[in-house]
């Protein structure tokens, strides 16, 4: 490339090229620094105005702002927030915003802050509490932002507060007035709702929400259609009120609601209820819109009480009228205030001629009779009772007045009702049951009840006077065999002319009384006890010996006699008559028609017979019997039927034929009765358990157990109680037991059969039973009596009692059982003869419960 510079001119030198260019280049240097200072003062100065107004903006803010470390502590404050604190500014940055937050509320800055640190927040915003410096607490709004660096580090924290203490306190006050209003409208027991202008709901308690069945205030709407929809509203007669009328709907129109009544039932539900309705308009401030304020109260439950009472009112006069005993109420001035149809019709007045009246006036003799009853009553202020007996002009008649006191108010007496119960036809009932428990029905003689009463009497009577008086048991001699024989109507005539007699030989002041069956006692007092007694017992047996004439029969009577006399030989009735009866029987032990007074020979078998049966109770009370039992075997097969259980003293210190008849006397028997029972079942259920086979067991029953009452009872209960087979017990019975009352006792034999229990008649022939009355009976064995068996070889007579009661047995299909055989040929001539079982020592001897297993283990299926 050619140079520009023209070839005639001279080129500068090389070294002034080099100054200039220098000096060129410096003179750019400098102006370029010119500026820079230029652009620097004026950046100064613009960053000198954004510092001011950043500090005045900072400094001069209506809200609090703080630029906060990382870790809480205050770097920069501005006097807002200096002030809101109580802080000087020095004192602020000496802290962290956790020193003057309070407590309750860290936590939860805490957990925003630490999220704004994660990048999980940008910013967040709360209310919170402040300490101020004098402890204090005021509330603030805090917005919170973070700075960071051009790594993302965190820098500070710009947290800006507004001071809302003002403000919140007047919420809190707002709410604790609220909240206030709430529990008092929460005491009421009525119900409260207050609306405002437009049918919405600005209050409810809790027991308006429950009488209309609302669950949150929410649900509650004033809208005639929300109501409509919700409940159906009549009126007391049942009407249909509609939705227009409800006194909500009245409010909301600005129309009072004064304890207006309604039935209301929420749709859906079968609850109705009835609610008395008030409400009015509040206006709280003049500037708002007025409130409707409605109060309902509850009264199903009052109004139904009203409905009760008028009911029971309507019924009580009802039941006033309907009662049978006249009835009357006087007040505190004696008139008569109210009267039941009972009285009207006993006294025979109208009731406006007794109400407002005295009773007085009314000349009514049955009013008369309770005023002395009345009188008492209104003076005693208690409730009198009496027995009044008045003749109404026709009869004697009885009431039974009662006056009561019918308190006022406070307590004080107001007026008496007075009932009158008329027992007229009761006191002549009950005279004559106690007549009837008194006498005998058959001989219309006292019977043993009045004895007892009477005796009391006598004897007090006696002891003053230091009389003696003797006490005559009588009992006829054979007098089962008349009734059996000849019937019971042929027995109750001769006992009818007993007692004819028998009171004929007595004097005036001596008493006669029937025991029962064929006994009579006779109590003589004022007699000489040396002679007497003795004199008027045989004056007795003479009058009895005469024919007695029943109808074309004649027949023949005597009797024995025991004596006994007070205060000689006892001082009460029972004793005595204890004592008369032992000699009673003396009487007949010798003989029968004799007299026997009571003497230390009877007193000492007296004195027997209370040992043997105190040792009989202490035996049942310490388990001091036992029971042996005797095998009955087939005849002809020789396998076991039954047994037969025998009761003993474990001890061996009676015989049964001794401490048995004792039970009987004493009243043990049915004890007694029990524990065989008992043991019994006992037993079975034993045998049972050995592997044996069921073996029926036959329990002896005395005449006087088979008449008790209760027998039948505790005989199924016992059989209950052990569980065992009723088919697994048998009952033997004597002629005596059955032949007494033949009816009573064929049902209860049949009863016996019916429920699977066998029944022996024991000991037959030794009784008097008729041959007719043995083929009503329904039994299933007859028991030959071991007396006949024992002679039969050596009397001719028992042979053939016993050849005619086997030949009986057989006739009637009964089971024979011959007892007591002690020999080869009794056994022999009895199997020939057709006898279907037998018993006795020759085949096996009673023998306790455990002997008997082996002794059955070697015999019983021979």
């Amino acid at each position: 490339m050619k140079d520009a510079t023209p070839s005639h001119e001279k080129p500068p030198a090389p070294s002034a090229l080099h100054a200039a260019a220098e000096n060129a280049q410096a003179c750019d240097v400098q102006g370029e620094i010119a500026r820079y200072k230029r652009n620097q003062e004026r950046l100064e100065s613009l960053l000198n105005a954004a510092r001011t107004e950043y500090r005045s903006t900072f400094e001069l803010a209506a809200v609090g702002i703080a630029h906060v470390a990382p870790d809480g502590t205050f770097l920069r404050v501005n006097p807002y927030i200096c002030r809101m604190l109580g802080y000087a500014a020095d004192e602020m940055l000496g802290k962290s915003f956790q020193d003057v937050t309070y407590p309750d509320d860290l936590a939860g800055d805490r957990e925003k802050l630490n999220a704004v640190l994660a990048g999980e927040l940008n910013s967040y915003v709360l209310e919170k509490r402040y300490i101020r410096k004098d402890g204090s607490t005021v509330w603030g709004h805090l917005t919170v932002s973070l700075v960071r660096d051009q790594y993302g580090r965190p820098v500070y924290f710009i947290a800006v507060v507004k001071d809302i203490d003002e403000r919140r306190r007047a919420v809190d006050a707002l709410a604790r007035s609220r909240a206030r209003l709430k529990a008092v409208l929460e005491t009421l027991s009525e119900g409260v709702l207050v609306f405002d202008a437009g049918g919405h709901v600005l209050e409810a308690n809790s027991v308006a929400m429950a009488l209309f069945g609302y669950q949150r205030q929410e649900e509650i709407s004033g809208s005639l259609e929300d109501l409509d929809k919700t409940f159906d509203v009549f009126d007391p007669e049942g009407k249909r009120v509609p939705p227009a009328d409800w006194p909500v709907r009245h409010l909301l129109r600005g129309e009072p609601v004064n304890g207006v009544e309604l039935l209301v039932q929420r749709k859906g539900t079968q609850r109705r209820w009835t609610g008395r309705f008030s409400g009015w308009m509040v206006r709280v401030d003049h500037n708002d819109s007025p409130l409707a304020v409605l109060t309902v109260t509850d009264v199903t439950y009052q109004r139904q009480a009203e409905a009760a009472v008028r009911i029971g009112k309507e019924r009580l006069r009802l039941a006033f009228d309907s009662i049978p005993d006249p009835m009357i109420i006087y007040d505190g001035n004696m008139r008569v205030r109210a009267a039941n149809e009972a009285l009207l019709r006993e006294t025979g007045l109208r009731k406006e001629d007794l109400i407002g009246r005295r009773d007085h006036e009314s000349c009514s003799l049955f009013l008369a009779s309770v005023r002395p009853t009345l009188e008492r009553a209104f003076r005693s202020g208690v409730a009198q009772s009496d027995d009044v007996a008045f003749s109404d002009g026709e009869a004697l008649r009885n009431l039974m007045v009662t006056c009561v006191p019918l308190p006022g108010p406070a307590g004080s007496q107001h007026e008496v009702m007075v009932v009158c119960h008329e027992y007229t036809e009761r006191r002549k009932a009950e005279e004559s049951a106690r007549h009837a428990a008194l006498h005998d029905p058959l001989t219309g003689l006292p019977n043993r009840a009045l004895l007892f009463e009477y005796a009391r009497h006598l004897f007090a009577g006696a002891r003053r006077a230091g009389e003696t008086v003797a006490v005559a048991f009588i009992d006829l001699d054979r007098f089962k065999p008349i009734n059996d024989m000849h019937g019971h109507a042929v027995g109750d005539a001769v006992l009818r002319e007993v007692s004819s007699r028998l009171q004929r030989c007595v004097r005036g002041e001596d008493i006669v009384f029937r025991l029962g069956g064929d006994e009579f006692l006779i109590l003589l007092p004022g007699l000489d006890p040396r002679q007497e007694p003795e004199a008027v017992a045989r004056h007795i047996l003479d009058a009895l010996q005469a024919p007695c004439r029943v109808g074309v029969l004649e027949i023949g009577l005597s009797a024995s006699i025991g004596i006994s006399l007070f205060p000689l030989h006892a001082s009460d009735i029972d004793a005595l008559v204890s004592h008369a009866d032992a000699a009673m029987y003396e009487a007949k032990l010798r003989g029968r028609n004799q007299v026997q007074s009571y003497t230390p020979e009877v007193a000492e078998k007296v004195r027997s017979h209370v040992q043997i049966e105190g040792v009989l109770k202490q035996a049942l009370r310490e388990n001091g019997l036992c029971l042996h039992y005797q095998p009955v075997v087939d005849i002809h097969t020789g396998r076991l039927v039954s047994v037969e259980a025998l009761v003993r003293f474990a001890d061996g210190a009676w015989p049964p034929d001794r401490f048995v008849p004792i039970a009987e006397s004493s009243g043990l028997i049915a004890e007694l009765g029990e524990w065989v029972l008992a043991e019994v079942c006992r037993q079975l259920a034993k045998w049972r358990r050995e592997g044996m086979p069921p073996v029926p067991i036959a329990i002896n029953v005395s005449a006087l157990q088979f008449r008790n009452n209760v027998f039948m009872e505790s005989l199924f209960a016992a059989i209950k109680a052990g569980r065992v087979p009723a088919g697994e017990i048998q009952i033997e019975l004597t002629e005596t037991a059955v032949m007494e009352d033949l009816r009573v006792a064929v049902g209860m034999l049949q009863r016996l059969r019916g429920e699977g229990v066998k029944v022996a008649l024991d000991d037959f022939g030794t009784g008097y039973s008729s041959l007719n009355y043995l083929s009503q009976l329904p039994l299933d064995k007859i028991k030959v009596d071991k007396t006949f068996i024992h002679r039969l070889f050596t009397d001719e007579a028992s042979r053939a009692v016993t050849d005619s009661i086997i030949a009986l047995g057989r006739a009637l299909n009964l089971e024979i059982v011959a007892e007591g055989i002690e020999c080869r040929e009794e056994l022999a001539y009895l199997r020939e003869l057709g006898c279907d079982q037998a018993q006795g020592y020759y085949l096996c001897r009673p023998i306790s419960g455990d002997e008997f297993s082996a002794w059955y283990r070697r015999h019983g299926q021979a």
